[in-house]
């Protein structure tokens, strides 16, 4: 057959080039928890900081959450059984089992637990603020409304 080629390592910092490399979902929700933070601690409610930011009072919640200030009975029992499932389970059963032993919605429980990845935006947030992925399905989303369009219209 012939000899096998030597392994050749791979270069650092090789690979595909990012399309967006300002782009940091880290970065973003770092910058959204501080600001509702100052806004909440200066004495603001949910909707108020929602408005100001432009988010859903359900977001506000869950950034605070994350941000450790938020605090709540409801939250706290969210979180303390959420703690107990997960010990034994993944974290879709565990979010079932808190929502099935607490009587809540597996939204409302979601709702309560902080964030993982970061904050996913409405679609009318700007280009920057969202992800390559987020910014290919709003392209996709438009190109299947333009193509069920004039299909209605021929």
């Amino acid at each position: 057959m012939g000899e096998k080629r030597a392994y050749k390592p791979r270069r650092p910092g090789g690979g595909r080039r990012k399309s967006k490399p300002e782009y940091d979902a880290g970065k973003i929700l770092k910058e959204l928890m501080d600001s509702s933070v100052v806004l909440y601690d200066a004495g603001m409610s949910l909707q108020a900081i929602a408005d100001e930011l432009g988010l859903n009072p359900i977001k506000v919640r869950k950034l605070l959450i994350t941000a450790g200030v938020y605090a709540s009975d409801v939250a706290e029992k969210v979180q303390v059984t959420f703690d107990d499932f997960r010990k034994t389970q993944d974290h879709k059963a565990a979010v079932l089992s808190t929502a099935n032993a607490l009587g809540l919605s597996r939204s409302s429980v979601t709702s309560y637990l902080p964030y993982k990845k970061g904050v996913y935006f409405p679609c009318t947030a700007p280009a920057d603020k969202i992800s390559v992925g987020a910014e290919r399905q709003r392209r996709y989303r438009a190109m299947k409304r333009c193509r069920d369009e004039w299909d209605a219209i021929t």
